[in-house]
């Protein structure tokens, strides 16, 4: 019983390690968590030629390793480059796509992540979205709740249903834009136009009916 609560005392030798990656070894015999780190670093840094070495490291440990550098790549498309290239996400989310059509084994499925990572170190970078995103967890953590704005109090809402907010108040008010693309068309006019005239008893027995509630 003693051992047992000896192995069981934070201060044993034997130091729990909660990040599973932290009690792996690569295929190389390096620290899983320190070369997923030295990936996404490099990649931040634009270092191409490190960071695909790690990520090879990890693609030839083993199959599960494979899917946490797919992962990691997901999120620095968003966490790394995020507003600098918006576009980044969706390419590497088509490249994670593509390369489960070939097998683990072809040279060709390889060629994903290195693609991937290359377009990733030459990308603009901006980590404000993960930046923003830390600011809200640690603000809603000592307590922080956000007031509800009276812009979003319109006829999709109770309340501005009760504050008489109908069709008008939101064609005019809630439904703008910022900031607003310049249009060719007068869409908004005529739309404006028509619920400015609009008649409930003109509508046909048999016209389609919407849901009146976000779903």
């Amino acid at each position: 019983m003693a051992e047992e609560k000896n192995n069981l005392n934070p201060t044993n030798n034997s130091e729990f390690l909660a990040d599973p990656w932290a009690r792996t070894k690569t295929r190389n015999g390096l620290a899983a968590d320190e070369v997923i780190s030295a990936l996404q670093k490099s990649i931040r840094k634009g270092k191409e030629r490190a960071a695909c070495e790690f990520a090879y490291e990890m693609y030839i440990s083993s199959p599960d390793m494979e899917e946490k550098l797919w992962r990691r790549l997901q999120a620095i498309s968003v966490e790394d480059i995020g507003m600098g290239n918006p576009q980044a996400a969706i390419l590497i989310n088509s490249l994670n796509q593509m390369r489960r059509s070939f097998s683990y084994n072809e040279p060709d499925r390889a060629m994903m992540f290195v693609h991937a990572i290359r377009y990733l170190c030459e990308s603009t970078k901006d980590r404000s979205s993960d930046l923003l995103k830390n600011i809200i967890i640690k603000k809603f953590a000592l307590g922080y709740v956000p007031e509800i704005p009276d812009y979003a109090l319109d006829k999709h809402t109770t309340r501005g249903k009760k504050m008489h907010r109908g069709s008008m108040h939101f064609l005019e008010v809630d439904s703008k834009v910022t900031p607003q693309l310049k249009v060719s068309n007068n869409y908004w006019e005529e739309y404006h136009k028509i619920k400015e005239n609009w008649d409930e008893s003109k509508v046909i027995k048999n016209a389609f009916k919407f849901n009146t509630y976000q779903v």
